[in-house]
């Protein structure tokens, strides 16, 4: 897959950057301890080499720790050295990662690490290789070690999220919002534990870096949960939309794009990314409930009775209670459960009006009705896009949220004259037409 012009010229900018670091750290004045550089880079090679994946794209791994320890014990150029080491990961060799990946995690990794230690020292932070730290360097140490760890979280976790925007085309605050807000709590307490680490590497040496081996996997491990959770919540989604799609064969693949024309809608209107992913469930699960009515009235040919309507109406109510009984999936349900709202306050359940009705929901009301008249049904042909698209324009204001329909049309790549549109379906209803 070709690279965007964007990112190529990001990941240049990069190691541009680190490269001038890493040579005006190693120019400076300073022995370099080889078997520390040795060490603490083996350890890095073996976290990278055990990474867990990112929720879309990218991994992470517990190198901070090992790294923070070498900024304390040696300071910037033992640290920056073994850093370089996170770019030969045994993992990435069996993948046959990209050239590219390689030198940006390089690049990445010398870049947090170097100006993390260049704030420790400056900051009046202590060398423990010099000597080892004490309780009497507390409460001074504190703030060193709080704006290094800082300097190593902002500098690894935006530099990486910029590359991920830059490749998916996304915002670069959102792709941070959705890959690392979770993290914070744990990098800090891998903060903690690289100070433990530092201090047991000067009291006991290398043998003694062995007690700390399970704390990392622990610490791993965590990450690794939290992928795994992830992982079973789109396998519960994804099973729950096939049972949907059992019961009414017409709309298989509805959901999937109503999710895909939802998941644009709401980037186009640059809603952030950890509810991009609300949306999506939401867009996926909108007709849940339609498991609770029959195959007969779902699969009808011809127009419903009144009774028969009723019915179909109550699929976002069967919906909402079906939701509920599922812990990470409440978020959802005020989209699920008001999707059929209209701005006038006509439709259902509960008839809300205009911002009354949550913003998901009228972009779910959107896609929906999109995906639906561009389909086939039971009873009635699909529409021409032209056509169904002059047909929300029409609606505005009445059904649908004009702004959600001006995003959606430049998903679309439509231009169209809303005015006048919305203009000839008043005067033909004033008409009776």
């Amino acid at each position: 897959m070709a690279l965007p012009a964007k990112l190529k010229v990001y990941i240049l900018a990069v190691a541009v950057v680190a490269a001038l670091l890493f040579i005006c750290l190693a120019l400076a004045a300073g022995e370099i301890f080889w078997p520390g550089v040795l060490l603490f880079g083996l350890l890095v090679l073996l976290s990278e080499s055990l990474t867990v994946d990112l929720p879309r794209t990218g991994a992470i791994s517990v190198s901070f720790t090992i790294l923070f320890a070498a900024i304390l014990v040696f300071g910037p150029k033992v640290a920056v050295l073994a850093s370089l080491f996170g770019a030969i990961a045994l993992r990435d060799i069996r993948r046959r990662v990209p050239w590219y990946r390689v030198i940006f995690n390089a690049s990445q990794f010398v870049l947090s690490t170097g100006m993390a230690s260049l704030v420790y020292v400056n900051a009046g932070g202590i060398l423990l290789f010099d000597r080892g730290l004490s309780f009497a360097d507390f409460p001074g140490i504190f703030l060193p070690l709080l704006l290094s760890a800082l300097t190593f979280f902002i500098l690894n976790t935006f530099s990486i999220s910029i590359a991920i925007a830059f490749s998916e085309d996304l915002s670069p605050i959102n792709a941070w919002l959705f890959n690392f807000k979770w993290l914070i709590p744990n990098y800090f307490a891998l903060a903690a534990l690289g100070v433990i680490l530092a201090q047991v590497y000067v009291m006991a040496g290398a043998a003694g870096i062995v007690l700390l081996v399970m704390p990392l996997l622990v610490a791993r491990e965590t990450f690794n949960v939290y992928r795994k959770l992830r992982g079973a919540y789109e396998g519960t989604v994804r099973s729950l939309v096939k049972a949907i799609e059992a019961k009414d064969p017409y709309t298989a693949g509805h959901s999937e794009r109503v999710a895909d024309y939802a998941e644009k809608i709401a980037r186009q209107l640059g809603m952030r990314e950890d509810e991009v992913e609300v949306l999506k469930y939401a867009a996926l699960l909108h007709d849940v409930g339609k498991m609770g009515v029959t195959k007969k009235i779902l699969n009808k040919i011809g127009q419903l009775s009144d009774t028969e309507y009723k019915k179909v109406q109550e699929h976002p109510v069967i919906g909402a209670n079906i939701l509920k009984e599922i812990e990470f999936l409440k978020s959802i349900i005020p989209s699920v459960f008001h999707h059929h709202e209209h701005l006038n306050g006509r439709g259902y359940v509960d008839g809300l009006k205009g911002e009354e009705i949550p913003l998901m929901a009228r972009i779910l009301a959107v896609a929906d009705s999109y995906d639906a008249m561009t389909s086939t049904r039971p009873y009635r042909v699909s529409l021409g896009k032209d056509e169904v698209v002059e047909e929300l324009i029409s609606c505005c204001g009445e059904q649908f949220d004009r702004t959600v329909i001006e995003a959606f049309l430049k998903v679309l790549g439509v231009e169209a004259d809303f005015e006048e549109i919305i203009s000839k379906a008043r005067e033909g209803r004033s008409k009776g037409e």
